[in-house]
């Protein structure tokens, strides 16, 4: 089986796909591609010419990540039962 790769450097920074930029982010790779798909401001990905892979530049997902709004779920253990 091949290694896993380290992460790539170019011209915009270093660049990962999407598993390794979940690893960085502490997220799983599942939860960021929904992130992905359903955020239209989440950072383009980028490919090299003639490859059909993805990836991100790190320090771009990374500012987007920690920019971005967080929503989170509304809690309904604090509120009493619904009366019927």
């Amino acid at each position: 089986m091949p290694d896993k790769k380290e992460p790539e450097e170019s011209d915009e920074g270093e660049l990962v796909n999407l598993s390794q930029l979940a690893a960085e982010l502490g997220v799983t790779r599942q939860w960021l591609h929904s992130l992905r798909t359903k955020d239209p401001t989440f950072p383009p990905s980028r490919r090299r010419p003639g490859s059909t892979r993805e990836f991100w530049d790190l320090a771009e997902a990374r500012a987007y990540y920690k920019g971005r709004e967080l929503r989170p779920g509304e809690r309904t253990d604090l509120k009493p039962p619904a009366e019927q």
